[in-house]
């Protein structure tokens, strides 16, 4: 029997794809390109999550749910994965979120203060200290100099590591930012792509969204967007670090993860659409 996909899915993955099409634009990648992913994408989801009573995918049935070609199947599957620079990304994060997340060292603003580069008898917490709680596969000099690499921390002749707020992403760092980029829209998308097939309990997908706004105001909105996220992500934070702290001794590592976000989007309004004069303000917090 066959499946009638809604037309107002259609319509929803149509309207995602644009901004992706004018990425690939600005980056050179065709729809070649973007069509041979799409297939990988098919082919990977197919073989791991659309399983038969738990039996292993054929070639033939990943076909028939994805109407990509036999022999394109083979060849995707027979091809090897490629290698990210996400788990050092990633462990770079995690240092972040553990400082910013650690009481003893913020100050009474919240701002993060220095600490010392190794273990210090006046200092709870050194560097060190804070890098090996993280990994045991990464040596801590080895991260110290990535991160010093990055502009993330400085050092002072006072054998002082200073967390520097301002350039916890560079704007320069291309990788650095298509990287989180992957992160942010997959995690969002699954969230939402959740809450389409009906799961239950749906995740927490919010929004505010407002037409009829000059462009004036929308900067005094973004400002306090900005304050009111970095709130919410600082309690977040804080309450994730002290939880994971609990587990730091157990011999079985905890498997769940969290990504909770927040984000701020302003454009002209697309008048041949919508009419401005009838426009309906929506809140959906």
């Amino acid at each position: 029997m066959s499946i009638e996909t809604p037309s107002s899915i259609i319509s929803a993955l149509e309207h995602c794809l644009k901004p992706i099409a004018r990425l690939c634009i600005h980056f050179g990648i065709d729809h070649r390109n973007l069509s041979e992913m799409l297939k990988a994408a098919f082919v990977s989801v197919a073989k791991d999550e659309f399983k038969v009573n738990g039996k292993s995918q054929t070639d033939s049935r990943i076909a028939l749910l994805t109407g990509v070609h036999r022999k394109d199947v083979r060849r995707l599957l027979g091809r090897a994965p490629e290698k990210t620079s996400g788990r050092q990304q990633g462990l770079i994060a995690n240092l972040i979120a553990q400082w910013l997340g650690t009481p003893e060292l913020l100050d009474q603003d919240g701002e993060p203060k220095p600490i010392p580069r190794n273990p210090h008898p006046d200092y709870k917490i050194s560097f060190i200290s804070l890098a090996e709680t993280l990994t045991n596969d990464i040596h801590p000099r080895a991260l110290m100099d990535e991160c010093v690499n990055r502009g993330i921390i400085k050092l002072t002749e006072d054998g002082m590591v200073h967390l520097i707020v301002e350039s916890l992403i560079p704007a320069d760092d291309l990788d650095e930012k298509a990287h989180f980029f992957g992160q942010n829209i997959h995690d969002h998308i699954s969230a939402a792509e959740h809450n389409l097939n009906g799961g239950d309990p749906p995740f927490l997908d919010r929004f505010v969204w407002h037409e009829g706004l000059t462009e004036s105001d929308v900067k005094v909105i973004a400002t306090a967007a900005r304050k009111a996220a970095m709130n919410a992500l600082k309690q977040v934070n804080n309450q994730a670090i002290q939880h994971k702290q609990q587990h730091y001794n157990e011999a079985n590592r905890p498997e769940f993860r969290i990504h909770f976000g927040t984000f701020f989007y302003s454009s002209r309004s697309h008048v041949d659409e919508i009419s401005i004069d009838n426009a309906k303000d929506e809140s959906g917090v």
